[in-house]
């Protein structure tokens, strides 16, 4: 039994030894050629772009509701008082494009996100690439998702990092059938 445990612990500082061994020359390596095997995370966040049209909200008759969402002329509307996130009702993108304008404010977190599910059997599934993020600051936002499949039924979704504060505002979704 005495052997094993020695055996055991020569197997552990051996391994020890040789990561060490293999790091020092690595950084070796680095120093002589300047290199780096360090890989820079890409930023990914894509931020809506701000616009001067203005946002003018139809269908809804309490502005002042928690969440409240209806559908004119093509467009769906949505007001939010106080959520942290909330997911609309289906609806379709018949060209296959969908123009997304929000607006909003809150305390802590500067930024809110909106993005688009898909509905499959047995719930829903993320579009990709279609997150985007707005600003809190009240200034109108506006993207554009592409790409999206005339026959399918999507949701947009609002959500707020936060479990702290609330967010508060209005989005106006163009295209929907």
């Amino acid at each position: 039994m005495k052997k094993r445990i020695i055996a055991l612990l020569l197997a552990v500082l051996l391994a020890v030894g040789l990561t060490s061994c293999k790091d020092v020359l690595k950084g070796i390596v680095h120093k002589v050629t300047g290199t780096s095997d360090e890989v820079q995370e890409e930023d990914t966040t894509r931020w809506a772009d701000a616009t001067a049209d203005p946002l003018i909200i139809q269908g809804i008759a309490d502005s002042s509701a928690k969440f409240a969402a209806a559908t004119a002329d093509g467009c769906l509307y949505a007001v939010f008082n106080g959520i942290w996130s909330r997911s609309t009702d289906y609806f379709t993108a018949p060209s296959g494009n969908l123009s997304i304008m929000a607006c909003g404010t809150a305390e802590g977190t500067q930024k809110f996100k909106v993005a688009l599910w898909k509905k499959v059997d047995g719930g829903a599934e993320y579009v990709p690439d279609s997150t985007y993020y707005i600003h809190t600051d009240g200034t109108n936002y506006r993207c554009t998702v592409s790409g999206l499949d005339p026959a399918a039924q999507y949701r947009v979704t609002i959500s707020y990092d936060s479990s702290r504060y609330y967010l508060y505002g209005l989005m106006k979704v163009e295209g929907v059938g």
